[in-house]
């Protein structure tokens, strides 16, 4: 393996690793917060939707550390599905949580990345 090969291995492995840790992260937060009600606080007082942050890195990673078909069509299906369900999933959470999830919004702009989008 030539430099450029492994040094991408490394970055995409380590990109790989902090949409695992997101995920995981968010997966306990989850568990032990959510009763029902909007939650606004842990991983969600950055982003609103911190689990897809999650899994968006982890399907980077994958394709940069391994660049192969398979890792590809995963991040393409992955950019795909988020960009479908965030929309449908905001509408919901405006319904379900109105005013609330309105000032969320306005307080936290982020969907899936602080300062980015």
């Amino acid at each position: 393996m030539d430099l450029l090969s492994v040094s991408l291995t490394i970055i995409g492995g380590a990109i790989t690793i902090l949409g695992f840790a997101v995920c995981f992260y968010w997966y306990i937060f989850w568990n032990q917060n959510y009763n029902g009600q909007l939650l606004t606080s842990g991983p969600y007082r950055l982003v609103r939707h911190p689990f897809y942050s999650g899994f968006l890195f982890m399907a980077i990673g994958l394709a940069v550390a391994i660049p192969i078909y398979e890792t590809r069509f995963l991040l393409v299906i992955t950019v795909a599905v988020i960009v479908v369900f965030i929309p449908k999933e905001e509408e919901v959470l405006l319904k379900k949580y109105r005013g609330r999830y309105q000032k969320y919004m306005q307080e936290v702009k982020y969907r899936l990345i602080p300062y980015i989008y």
